[in-house]
């Protein structure tokens, strides 16, 4: 997933013209080889600027649309910045980009023009897709909540068999088979036809420092391409075996909030190599894609001569950034890499400045206590969260965080904004201690800095309550001791907040008051070095103390 954005250079991109017209040859076979006009727009969309499919990988990058040059290990701009949107794919059928934001149908075009082609029923916030065979954009997040979107139409279909999460930030169809990879460095593929999902093994050649791999590319001879959010691109061979390998080779800017997407009867954009050669791994699924492979293996001698060798480069040793003391009687507690946006990670991880906190939506304002949300975890919560970390599952009647190897894996109920309100849950631990907890007061997304977070620590024997700083940092504010809970004890944990004033209830009962540095936000829930099942949470909407505020009425 893809939450943090970095700034996309505005410097120009070589451009290669002996590719374009490469590519035009290609997709002139394929247009011959399948139906005349494949790639001619409707007449409903005359007016938008169609692509050609070229060798060019795409991305949007926090709502930017962008093309990488891999040659120059930068990106060209194209068209506004505007609101983010994610899930995007290259449609062949028309030459548009779609994608979905919020909840909303996004085409966009050639120059990077977006239209909001209006409301899909679907869960908000899918941020994993590409455009299938059988020409309808799938969308899921992460893996979960698998649906296929007709474009035209806006028909919207669920395929609940497809819904797994896998933590897959991004997908390429490579001949009729989505692939992905997990931010556990696992491959994963997900075959439409059979309605299966497999694991098909960790890749080799990926640096054990993990991060979200937020763009896959596919492209003619059935390559497959993935962006790591870091700036390196791999090509993934071996897909096909229970032993795919990356190859490192080509660089971009770094960021987190980014999607990919490409047309997979082009070559590799200039700049990349082709590091298994021109045969390709899979067979092709359609004509429109056995005439790409055909020309892509027969002129690879000329097409080849704008790859750059593949090279592989150390990994960097991360630098953690230094942590101000809090101002508290309390030790600092120093989180590790929380990797919002980056789904599933053990691996080990430098600390990473966040983003500043983000200028907070309208808030819902009650005259009276009312309860927004309430779930029991039955098979229908899952879907009401946003993971910013770690692998979360929706089993037993229960939320359960799996991982026991990093801290503050964290869902955001992103529902809801609340200054004046009652945020509780009730957990257990897994296996060994049970050290889950809340979140509140998070401005976006994209940023934790200046949330607030209350949980459990000390193997269970502690109570504490921080927040994160401007740069995203946990500082403790304080804490208590408490007896730890056995394994699979629930706990009931709550806080009342009132703009900054935040009380802490434990079991029921008064534990502590604290001050929080900023009001207002959405809520979630988080664990750390410990696998965590969340039976229960509510969220109850409370007037404010004055009985006046802004926002909009619940």
């Amino acid at each position: 997933m893809k939450f943090i954005p970095s700034r996309i250079p505005e410097s120009p991109v070589r451009k290669i013209p002996a590719k374009r017209s490469i590519a035009t040859k290609i997709c002139t076979a394929v247009s011959v080889t399948s139906l005349a006009g494949t790639l001619v727009a409707p007449a409903a969309i005359a007016d938008a600027a169609t692509f050609t499919c070229d060798p060019g990988f795409y991305q949007v990058i926090t709502g930017q649309f962008a093309q990488l040059d891999p040659h120059a290990g930068d990106y060209t701009t194209l068209g506004p910045g505007t609101s983010n949107y994610n899930a995007m794919g290259y449609r062949s059928a028309d030459g548009l980009m779609y994608a979905v934001a919020g909840t909303h149908l996004q085409r966009i075009d050639a120059n990077g023009i977006r239209t909001d082609l209006g409301a899909l029923d679907i869960p908000s916030g899918a941020y994993t897709g590409d455009f299938g065979d059988d020409g309808l954009l799938h969308v899921s997040r992460g893996g979960r909540s698998w649906h296929t979107i007709d474009v035209d139409t806006k028909d919207v279909v669920a395929i609940p068999e497809l819904s797994v999460y896998t933590a897959i930030a991004d997908v390429a169809n490579v001949h009729g088979t989505f692939y992905g990879v997990s931010s556990d460095g696992a491959l994963i593929r997900i075959d439409p036809q059979a309605g299966t999902t497999v694991e098909v093994g960790q890749i080799t050649g990926l640096p054990e420092s993990l991060k979200s791999y937020g763009a896959a590319w596919a492209t003619a001879g059935g390559n497959l391409y993935v962006g790591r959010n870091s700036g390196e691109i791999y090509q993934i061979t071996g897909y096909t075996t229970s032993s795919p390998t990356a190859t490192r080779v080509g660089s971009a800017p770094a960021t987190n909030s980014n999607d990919g997407a490409s047309c997979a009867y082009a070559p590799p954009p200039a700049g990349l190599d082709d590091v298994d050669g021109p045969k390709s791994e899979s067979e092709p699924s359609t004509a429109e894609a056995a005439a790409a492979a055909e020309y892509y293996e027969n002129n690879y001698a000329e097409i080849s001569q704008g790859f750059t060798p593949a090279t592989q480069d150390a990994e960097p040793e991360p630098t953690p950034e230094p942590v101000e003391p809090a101002q508290t009687d309390d030790s600092t507690y120093t989180a590790s890499d929380a990797g919002l946006g980056e789904g599933a990670t053990c691996a080990p991880g430098g600390d990473e400045d966040r983003l500043p906190r983000e200028q907070l939506l309208a808030m819902n304002v009650v005259s009276s206590p009312t309860t927004l949300y309430q779930t029991g975890f039955d098979g229908t919560g899952f879907d009401d969260f946003t993971i910013a970390s770690g692998r979360w599952a929706e089993q037993s009647g229960a939320l359960d965080q799996l991982h026991d190897c990093g801290s503050d894996y964290t869902v955001l109920l992103d529902l809801f904004m609340v200054e004046n309100f009652r945020w509780e849950a009730s957990f257990h631990g897994l296996s060994g201690s049970n050290q889950g907890g809340l979140v509140f007061n998070q401005s976006s997304l994209a940023s934790r800095s200046g949330a607030m977070v209350v949980d459990l620590a000390e193997n269970g024997s502690v109570l504490r309550w921080g927040s994160y700083d401007a740069r995203g940092y946990y500082q403790n504010i304080g804490s208590a001791t408490i007896t730890a809970p056995v394994q699979g004890q629930n706990i009931d944990l709550a806080v009342e907040v009132h703009g900054t004033k935040v009380a802490i209830f434990l079991n029921g009962a008064p534990v502590a008051s604290t001050e929080a540095p900023h009001a207002g936000g959405m809520v979630g829930l988080v664990s750390s070095l410990a696998a965590v099942g969340f039976d229960s949470a509510a969220l109850t909407a409370l007037p404010a103390p004055s009985n006046t505020g802004s926002g909009t009425e619940a």
